[in-house]
């Protein structure tokens, strides 16, 4: 794979100046507006861009009301009047590559990046380091988890080294697979018991041990993946378009999107998938259309 394309997102303003008559020049100035962004604990989308600086991971919550972004400064969420908002402080310097919230109970989330893994048991707002067996410090690029029965398997790439794994909901951690090129997303199939991974020059999944190549029909680079546990359907971003895995088939997608995608998520109720655009912006796909967030 050529490389993973990620993306910073900045604000342009353009002042024209104009000449204007000595009467517009008496007119007294209007009162400065009041942005969403100037109060505490509200943020433009924007702002979480220009904060967060890169985008690494998106989510949708099981309610279906909330995006979540991972970025290099922090994981936000939006609000459903449209705003958006850090989701802890504790997080607010940690670069987030990818997290985990418990089907079972929503409050336990795990959530992981250049810091190693952090576990939460009240919903995001306090967070604990947790990770024995991790390297240290471990830089992790990519996380993904699974609930299996009673237990919670938790998977990270920590980057030169390879995925570790853990079995009792992060608390220990081994080396699984080691990895000898970078792995930029992965995702549990629970279908199909596989750990699918989108590595540096191709689409994996290990099975008994030994890692196999996933062939995609006329895709050449693969941006991301991501596995619909509802259905056990995987898609995976390209720069052909999104592809989905139905039943061992490989189809694209038909909706076509406003722009192409380099992030893709699994959705929660009507809504099948979440993306980010090269522009940065987020879609859902609903009724086989997709639309922008918000």
């Amino acid at each position: 794979m050529k490389g993973f394309l990620r993306w910073g997102y900045g604000a342009m303003v353009l002042v024209l100046l104009s000449g204007c008559n000595d009467s517009e020049q008496n007119k007294p100035a209007p009162p400065p507006t009041v942005t969403a962004a100037a109060l505490k604990g509200d943020l433009t989308y924007q702002d979480v861009l220009e904060k967060g600086e890169t985008v690494h991971n998106l989510a949708m919550t099981t309610d279906a009301e909330r995006i979540w972004v991972g970025t290099h400064s922090g994981l936000y969420s939006s609000t459903p009047g449209g705003l958006w908002s850090l989701l802890s402080t504790e997080l607010e310097y940690q670069d987030i590559v990818g997290w985990f919230v418990d089907p079972k109970d929503p409050h336990q989330i795990y959530a992981a990046g250049n810091q190693g893994v952090m576990h939460s048991s009240d919903g995001g707002k306090e967070w604990t380091s947790i990770g024995s067996g991790l390297p240290s410090p471990a830089d992790i690029r990519s996380f993904a988890g699974i609930r299996e029965g009673d237990q919670i398997r938790l998977f990270a790439f920590v980057s030169g080294e390879g995925i570790y794994q853990s079995s009792d909901g992060g608390d220990n951690w081994s080396i699984w697979q080691p990895m000898d090129q970078e792995v930029f997303a992965m995702d549990f199939n629970p279908e199909e018991n596989r750990l699918y991974v989108a590595a540096q020059f191709s689409l994996l999944y290990n099975e008994d041990g030994e890692w196999k190549t996933e062939v995609l029909p006329q895709a050449q680079q693969i941006y991301s993946l991501s596995v619909d546990k509802r259905t056990g359907i995987l898609a995976v971003a390209t720069e052909q378009g999104i592809f989905e895995k139905i039943k061992g088939e490989w189809r694209l997608l038909d909706a076509r999107s406003p722009e192409k995608l380099i992030m893709i998520s699994s959705g929660e109720g009507e809504t099948k998938w979440v993306g980010v655009g090269e522009s940065a912006l987020i879609y859902k796909l609903s009724d086989n259309r997709w639309v922008k967030w918000n």
